[in-house]
């Protein structure tokens, strides 16, 4: 092998190397974002973790909304303030995808771009190009569907500020892996908050059935059956015939038991346990006694219901 081929085969090795580690430090930068519990947070985090995983001093995520490119984060490696401006910036002055800039391109190619010489070149947008100071960078799709969702940007101006060619054809593929990471993390957030709104949706309808289940039985068990009520004093009120306009009168048998339990300084949660029902439908009941009786509170109505029993 000559000294030419040798140099070669360690400059390969070299690169493999590199990519290697940047590729594994792409892998823990995408766990970490999986770990953070949703896609906005997710967002959030994400150009940073870009710059940390492929070796870049900026990096900002858009958001493709409606044939516009709209930026959600940027980071600037060691200057929060100028990231905030910049973000600032990028979102008074959204990218029409519909004009012919080379984010277009990507968007119909799918694929990803290492633009060189951005300042010059004449389908960069110079609005984003100027204001950024950016002379040559990377940019990938966000496709987890294969549908584009959004793009990541990556540059070193930090380090080669004004260098035409300060990115590479590695870099380039590194935010590419990134980016296809990334889809697939926000794809399966995504799924996962929507898991967890339906889980909240059908246990508040479980929680609404058994309460009208509750109910529909309390009106069968008044119906159907004999007198629930463990004191002596709930029994007697269940078997209590009121006289044809009489104070309780109006009140159905479940009403007299409960009735019966009031007078005992029995509480909405004891009367529920009493007569195996939901504590809500004890205060239905509650609410029903008091205003068929034109009582104005529970002691009142305890008293109406000892009188009419002799019991006072």
């Amino acid at each position: 092998m000559s000294g030419e081929e040798l140099e070669a085969a360690l400059a390969r090795e070299q690169e493999l190397r590199q990519r290697v580690r940047v590729f594994g430090r792409i892998q823990e930068a995408l766990v970490r974002l999986r770990d953070v519990g949703s896609v906005d947070a997710m967002i959030a985090r994400a150009p940073a973790e870009v710059a940390r995983a492929c070796d870049m001093d900026r990096a900002v995520i858009y958001r493709v909304d409606d044939g516009m490119l709209v930026a959600e984060a940027f980071f600037i490696d060691g200057d929060e303030t100028a990231a905030a401006q910049l973000l600032a910036f990028s979102r008074e002055h959204p990218l029409s995808l519909r004009e012919q800039v080379l984010e277009s391109q990507m968007l119909r190619q799918r694929r990803p771009m290492l633009v060189e010489d951005a300042q010059n070149n004449p389908l960069s947008y110079k609005p984003f190009i100027r204001r950024y100071g950016t002379h040559a960078y990377v940019a990938a799709p966000i496709m987890p569907e294969g549908r584009v969702i959004g793009f990541l940007h990556g540059d070193k101006g930090l380090r080669s500020p004004r260098d035409p060619r300060g990115v590479d054809e590695l870099d380039r593929d590194a935010l590419w892996a990134f980016a296809e990471g990334f889809g697939y993390a926000v794809e399966r957030m995504q799924m996962l908050e929507r898991l967890r709104a339906q889980g909240d949706e059908v246990r508040a309808l479980i929680a609404r059935t058994e309460a009208i289940v509750s109910e529909h039985l309390a009106a069968q068990v008044e119906l159907a059956s004999a007198p629930l009520g463990e004191a002596g004093t709930a029994r007697a009120a269940a078997a209590l015939l009121p006289p044809a306009g009489g104070p309780m009168g109006s009140l159905t048998r479940r009403e007299l038991e409960v009735l019966a339990l009031i007078a005992e300084g029995a509480t909405n949660n004891q009367i529920a346990d009493r007569l195996v029902i939901a504590e809500s439908t004890a205060k239905s009941h509650v609410k029903r006694i008091l205003r068929r009786l034109g009582a104005a509170n529970r002691v009142e109505a305890a008293s109406i219901y000892l009188r009419s029993t002799g019991e006072s």
